[in-house]
Order: structure tokens, then sequence, then C-alpha cells
């Protein structure tokens, strides 16, 4: 079995762009959120306890060798389902 190195190429590509793609987008939404947030002075506690942000930034991640080796090995796995499935479509489509 030979392996098509222009597909392959193809397919980190299209991996990358996807995964960078995602990335962004979660980057905006939590800008929009942002920007759109507006406080209502009226209910919050005028007392001595700390008013806490109606706004979370998400989770505080840890990138340690496990948490980066599962990241490449998924992105090398959605790289290697995107070829398969566009190898798949070559043959089908040259059968007819």
């Amino acid at each position: 079995m030979s392996i098509n190195k222009r597909l392959g190429v193809e397919s980190l590509l299209v991996t990358l762009l996807f995964t960078l793609g995602f990335m962004a987008w979660n980057v905006i939404q939590g800008m929009l959120i942002t920007l759109n947030y507006k406080p209502d002075m009226m209910k919050n506690d005028s007392g001595v306890t700390t008013l806490q942000s109606k706004i979370t930034f998400g989770p505080i991640v840890r990138w340690d060798t496990t948490s980066i080796l599962i990241a490449v090995v998924g992105f090398f796995l959605l790289a290697a389902a995107y070829y398969g499935l566009r190898s798949g479509m070559q043959r089908w489509t040259q059968r007819f």
C-alpha cells in the first residue's frame, strides 16, 4: 500500500486549519460575551461581601507531558481519519 504524499500534506493542513479555526471561534465567543456584558448595579450587594464576576473565563489548563501527548495523538488521529476518508472517496469515484 502506497501513501499519497499530497493527500497526507492536505490532511495535516486541513486538520491544522480546523484546530486553529475552533480555537479562534472560542476566543471570538469569549470576546463577544465580554463586550456585551452589562452589569446590573441595582442588583449588586452593597455590603462588605466581595462581588463575583458573572462571566467565567474557563478553567486553568496545565500543560503537562500527558496533556501534550494526548493533544498530539488526537491531532494525528484526526488527520488520519481525514486521510482515510479522502482516499476512500478517491477510490470510490475512480470506479465510476
